[in-house]
């Protein structure tokens, strides 16, 4: 289930739609069958959106999210899987999981933070959550989007959300506040609608991305071809600015019919501060595409940040290949932040390419 539907269920619910009580991945240690930003939504009548994990620790935190539905007061919960308790699962992880649970009912500074996250989540953008541990004051909750903060009134709440970095992969828990990026699903360009960007299109919609494919050939910009994208886009490769916009999270992929086209667009695009810009091709095409662009006024560490040859180095041939092979570097970047190629960091000059 996605974020969106989760905080959209919530906002229901805080609207007067029935009452429960949500799970959130507060602090992870060891090895465990969670997402460090797992949510899990239980309401009173028994159903669950979304998981932290499934088996006996989930079956633990649903208990602990019943509890707390019916007082209607926070709790922070500690949860262990053991060597055998996970054996007895079939599993070979272990760990403990700090979890912050909230109830979830009828209440206007409620209905105001999820309708916010929602909207926030909608767009793909981010947010920052802060939300007191202590309730027995009223309802404790503020979200900080697009500069302006939404919800709770209290001043420590506030101070702590817009202090937050809104693109931060972890929550944080203290003795008083519980502060937790709401994130959007990350916004992918993929420039060229061939056989290849055709594959990174789907494997990384598939696993995440909001897809925007870009050709300059309408019959291969066509939306029939894509329906797993969120928007096609026909224009001019020269021209980009007045058809697309670019923001610092954004994760690009250039992978065109041609060389010179890659040239056009990783001219305009290596000027900006991106996420990820990713060049599919030979090392020798890269080679020569950098001279190119060298000559036309890059600097050499602006293309030095360029992944190019894109992908991680895994062999990959047909485009299916490929496009596992990219979207496992994307993953890689938006995880670690870092450069890093089947998670081990290597010299550019050891990076095989994809011919």
């Amino acid at each position: 289930m996605s974020l969106h539907a989760l905080m959209t269920e919530c906002s229901r619910l805080a609207h007067g739609a029935g009452a429960g009580a949500l799970a959130t991945v507060a602090q992870r240690h060891g090895s465990l069958p969670m997402s460090k930003l797992a949510k899990m939504l239980v309401t009173a009548g028994g159903a669950r959106f979304g998981t932290v994990g499934g088996g006996c620790l989930e079956a633990e935190i649903i208990e602990r999210c019943e509890s707390v539905a019916e007082r209607r007061l926070p709790a922070v919960s500690e949860h262990t899987l053991n060597a055998e308790l996970a054996g007895d699962y079939g599993l070979t992880c272990g760990g403990t999981a700090v979890m912050f649970i909230e109830p979830v009912f009828a209440d206007e500074t409620l209905a105001v933070v999820y309708d916010a996250c929602a909207a926030v989540l909608s767009r793909g953008d981010s947010a920052a959550l802060a939300t007191a541990i202590d309730w027995t004051q009223g309802v404790g909750k503020v979200v900080a989007c697009g500069g302006e903060l939404h919800g709770s009134t209290d001043a420590e709440l506030r101070c702590a959300v817009a202090a937050a970095d809104p693109l931060r992969d972890s929550a944080v828990i203290g003795d008083r506040i519980f502060v937790e990026p709401i994130l959007g699903a990350p916004r992918l360009v993929v420039f060229g609608g061939g056989h290849v960007g055709a594959c990174v299109a789907q494997a990384a919609a598939f696993a995440g991305w909001r897809v925007t494919v870009v050709d300059d050939r309408p019959e291969f910009a066509d939306p029939r071809r894509f329906p797993f994208a969120e928007q096609t886009v026909a224009c001019d490769f020269h021209d980009l600015a007045s058809s697309l916009a670019f923001g610092a999270g954004t994760y690009v992929v250039v992978a065109t019919r041609g060389h010179q086209h890659d040239a056009t667009i990783v001219e305009q695009l290596a000027r900006l501060e991106l996420r990820y810009l990713g060049m599919l091709g030979s090392r020798r095409k890269v080679s020569l595409t950098w001279r190119l662009l060298e000559q036309c006024g890059i600097p050499r560490e602006r293309l030095a940040a360029i992944h190019a040859p894109v992908g991680i180095a895994i062999g990959a041939d047909t485009p299916e290949e490929i496009a596992v092979s990219v979207v496992a570097e994307m993953i890689a970047v938006r995880r670690t932040g870092s450069r890093r190629r089947g998670g081990v960091a290597v010299e550019a000059s050891h990076a095989d390419g994809l011919a």
